[in-house]
Parts: C-alpha cells; structure tokens; sequence
C-alpha cells in the first residue's frame, strides 16, 4: 500500500485588474485528471465578442461570466452580473461553441452550471432552478432527464 501526501495547493489573489491571471503546476506527470483540470481552466478563459444590449458598443466577455443565455428573436441574449449582451448567432451554433459546464434547460435557453444554487421541482412536473444572482429558470420537463444525468457526472 502506497501513500501519498496530498496535493499542495497555493492560491494567490490578484488585486490590480490589469494583471495577468495565470497557473502554474509543478508536476512529475499529467494525468487524466489534470487534462481536465487545464481543459477546464482554458474554456472557462475563453471569450466572446458581444454587443451591450442598452448601449449598443461591442464587448470581449468570459464565457464564465455568463449565467445564463436566452434564444430570443433569433438573436441570443448572455446574461451576466454586469449586464445583458446579444450575439447575432443561432441557437444551435451558439450551444455548439459553448464551454462544458453550460447546459441546455429548454427549447431556448442554456445555464452555466456552476451558476445554480439550487434545484427544487414544480407541481407541473418541470424543475425550478435559483442563480447564483437569485434569479429563477425552469428545466422543462424534456430536458430534466439530461440535466440530472449532467449533474450526477458533476458530482
């Protein structure tokens, strides 16, 4: 039986916005669960062009930083905490970019995972989920079964 010490882990927080975040790991191998580990950090750095909904100028934001995404008028509305943005794109192709942790929860709309605070279920039969922002969406009942499956793999 083999021992081992558990991993170190050391986190220091920026305090100037216009640095540079980065991470380093000091590792005698990869593995399968630091592949996810940089796939996951890389996605969740990525970004997006967007138009501001209320100003109309152009924006670069993180995918990380969006909440939620609404498909509206063929236009796709991204939610986040500062404000709301529009991407002229179908729905499909947008879901098609879209890092892993953002999944579809009805016909028009998609939710950052990480994002939900809470899951409670309906009297119609459908899910209510709370935001980190405490905004409410509803999983309709087509899309419960994939939603669940996608949290069990979370977990």
């Amino acid at each position: 039986m083999t021992v081992t010490e558990p991993i170190k882990i050391k986190i220091n927080q920026l305090t100037n916005r216009s640095d540079q975040e980065s991470v380093i790991f000091n590792l005698f191998s990869l593995n399968a669960t630091i592949d996810k580990v940089i796939s996951m950090l890389t996605k969740s750095s990525a970004t997006i062009l967007v138009t501001d909904l209320h100003e109309n100028t152009q924006h670069k934001i993180k995918y990380a930083d969006v909440l939620y995404i609404d498909y509206v008028d063929r236009n796709i509305c991204l939610y986040t905490t500062d404000g709301t943005y529009w991407v002229k794109k179908s729905f499909i192709k947008m879901l098609d970019i879209l890092p892993n942790n953002f999944i579809q929860i009805s016909k028009n709309n998609a939710v950052n995972i990480y994002e939900v605070q809470a899951v409670e279920t309906t009297i119609g039969g459908n899910l209510l989920i709370k935001l980190s922002t405490n905004e409410k969406l509803v999983v309709s009942r087509r899309y419960i079964k994939a939603f669940k499956d996608y949290l069990g793999k979370a977990s």
